[in-house]
């Protein structure tokens, strides 16, 4: 099995990832219209060959990430962008499972080291507020990973994060939970509400996270797994 992949495809699912990369940073939004000149190529690319070099295995393989997702998408873990961009990159070689499974553990290991620093921060800088924070529903164990501290004057400042602690007048609601739908601007009302009723200062603290651009580790991770993909076949047995 040879790493080579078609050019036109791989180059228009390239440009398509690289705009809607810059579409995640900048609105966390992308329209599904572009993902479809991408998708049509892939699938007339791969009619117009025949399927040649597609086995049931490679299929089987080439489709687990696309599938995972797709799981993740239906309980409101990611987005649908990134379930079209895996799927996407599924679709482009779907001879060659190696690349699409390889752009799948990437990015799915890229947020590992903001979580280790959530987790060092939250055990030794900001252990005294993770303590004193009053969750009335929910547990805080789980907020030392998913994210960290914050002042409400600081987060009613920042855009595309999650918020962690839901602020009541009898306390907080605490969740690791970062649904793909949340309205952000919501959050940060909610906070705002809380501090004119005065059941929450500006000099308090509650919880966030950022939320990632997903579909930038997915691209980043596709070039990563194109550029490898043939010294990591030269480890591998065939399929």
């Amino acid at each position: 099995m040879s790493c080579a992949a078609p050019t036109i495809p791989v180059a228009v699912a390239l440009a398509t990832l690289v705009y809607a990369s810059y579409r995640d940073i900048v609105s966390r939004e992308i329209p599904e219209v572009v993902w479809i000149p991408a998708y049509a190529v892939s699938i007339g690319y791969l009619l117009l060959s025949g399927f040649t070099d597609v086995t049931p295995v490679k299929v089987v393989l080439t489709l687990l990430p696309p599938i995972v997702y797709l799981l993740l998408f239906l309980l409101n873990a990611i987005g649908g962008a990134d379930l079209l961009a895996v799927t996407l990159i599924s679709l482009v070689h779907l001879d060659k499972p190696l690349i699409p499974l390889a752009t799948f553990v990437l990015s799915s290991l890229a947020p590992l080291p903001l979580i280790l620093a959530n987790v060092i921060l939250n055990l030794t800088k900001y252990s005294g507020i993770l303590k004193g924070l009053n969750c009335v529903r929910g547990s805080k164990r789980a907020l030392y990973v998913v994210g960290k501290p914050i002042r409400v004057s600081d987060f009613v400042k920042k855009s595309f994060v999650f918020l962690h602690t839901i602020p009541t007048e009898g306390g907080l609601i605490c969740s690791a939970r970062a649904e793909a739908d949340v309205d952000f601007e919501k959050q940060r009302g909610l906070v705002l509400e809380a501090v004119e009723r005065g059941y929450l200062r500006e000099c308090d603290y509650v919880v966030y996270s950022p939320a990632i651009p997903h579909v930038v580790l997915v691209a980043l991770s596709y070039v990563v797994a194109l550029t490898t993909c043939q010294i990591v076949e030269n480890l591998l047995p065939p399929l």
